[in-house]
């Protein structure tokens, strides 16, 4: 800007020297020096407007950016956040699954157990009236230990989810 102003005063009086040489001329001169002197101080208005909106541009502009950063930072941060809460309802989930789990092989326990029982009670009850032949009695025999069986190994597996909780 100040190059700007030295310049189109340092053109001022150059125009200014070169026209004043004739009195016919130094009319026109005058007019075209003062017509050289309102464009140029227009020119200076303008320059000195444009270094403004140039300023205010940039402002907002960097004004822009920051704003689009914090946008893009609380963004980043809600879906950390969403991230988190997921990861919660995700153990949530397992710790309930777990639980049911566990519940389940407990009663899985107990209806082999009632099982073993009804079987024991039926081959007591057939051996006392004498109703049941040697096969049948075999039968029996191989159904609770198969019973027996399943419970030890729901025994085991019971153990297992217990340690993962």
């Amino acid at each position: 800007m100040k190059k700007l102003l030295v310049v189109a005063i340092v053109s001022l009086f150059a125009i200014g020297n070169s026209y004043s040489q004739d009195t016919q001329k130094t009319k026109d001169s005058l007019l075209v020096v003062s017509n050289v002197k309102k464009d140029s101080l227009l020119a200076i208005e303008n320059a000195k407007k444009d270094a403004e909106t140039l300023k205010r541009i940039e402002q907002a502009e960097k004004e822009q950016k920051r704003l689009e950063k914090e946008a893009a930072k609380a963004k980043k941060e809600q879906k950390k956040a969403e991230k988190e809460q997921k990861k919660l309802e995700k153990k949530q989930k397992q710790a309930e699954k777990l639980q049911s789990d566990i519940s389940g092989k407990k009663k899985d326990i107990e209806k082999s157990e009632d099982k073993i029982s009804k079987y024991e009670m039926k081959l007591a009850e057939g051996k006392r009236k004498g109703k049941l032949s040697p096969v049948d009695i075999q039968k029996l025999n191989d159904k609770i230990a198969k019973e027996r069986i399943t419970i030890l190994k729901d025994t085991e597996k019971l153990k297992k989810l217990e340690r993962k909780q």
